[in-house]
């Protein structure tokens, strides 16, 4: 039984030893290529917070101010299922130190699809007298086709590299042996605050107004390793 064993061993040692002589004798051309991809923003996220605070003696609550906000959204496009909470308790913050007066405030999150919705939706801001909102992040609807587009691409693009290099020789492109994805590269800006992204300026009459919104475009950068038998034609 022993022998038996010792036999089988040996007899997969050499013929690994032997597939792994033969596929370093395959000859092989190896190429990388790069696929680039510019897409515009299509999801712009606002983080807003609502604290409660007096008009006078009046106290404007969270509900208040919520309720308010969601009205004037809805008037400008955005629909209510786009308006969250982002945590889900309200947060207690101490107003005077030498009293037990505290006020409540809650973190919410606004989806906007388009710049023009984006400087609506500030300008509501502004009306409503809420001072701590910003853009968090942008993304794009469709970001995970986008990313295989990319990926198929930059494999195409260093099959093509491979074939011409080839063709140079009289040769040919055979098998893929290796296929190998770089890191993909998904570069957008973050955490732009509004005192940032805006400049206030004065229309004809003298009044402040708030100008378009840029945004750069979201790159997307992807890279392939693929590893080719050699067909001598």
């Amino acid at each position: 039984m022993r022998a038996f064993n010792l036999l089988f061993f040996a007899v997969c040692f050499f013929a690994t030893a032997l597939q792994a002589q033969n596929s370093l004798e395959v000859p092989y051309v190896e190429a990388t290529g790069t696929a680039i991809q510019e897409v515009m923003p299509d999801e712009f996220y606002m983080s807003v917070l609502l604290k409660e605070r007096y008009d006078g003696r009046t106290k404007i609550t969270i509900q208040e101010q919520e309720e308010y906000l969601r009205r004037a959204l809805i008037a400008i496009g955005i629909p209510d299922s786009q308006f969250s909470l982002s945590d889900v308790d309200a947060d207690f913050v101490k107003v005077r130190w030498n009293t037990k007066d505290v006020i409540t405030q809650k973190n919410y999150t606004v989806l906007v699809n388009t710049t023009s919705q984006l400087s609506k939706s500030f300008e509501v801001m502004e009306e409503l007298d809420i001072k701590d909102a910003y853009l968090s992040r942008v993304g794009h609807s469709a970001i995970d086709s986008l990313r295989r587009e990319v990926r198929i691409e930059a494999v195409q693009a260093a099959k093509e590299k491979a074939s011409y290099m080839l063709n140079a020789i009289g040769a040919s492109i055979g098998a893929p042996l290796i296929v190998r994805e770089q890191e993909m590269f998904y570069n957008y800006r973050e955490n732009v605050r509004l005192e940032e992204m805006y400049i206030l300026a004065e229309d004809s009459n003298g009044e402040a107004k708030l100008p378009e919104l840029n945004f750069q475009k979201i790159r997307l950068e992807q890279s392939g390793f693929v590893r080719f038998a050699i067909s001598e034609e």
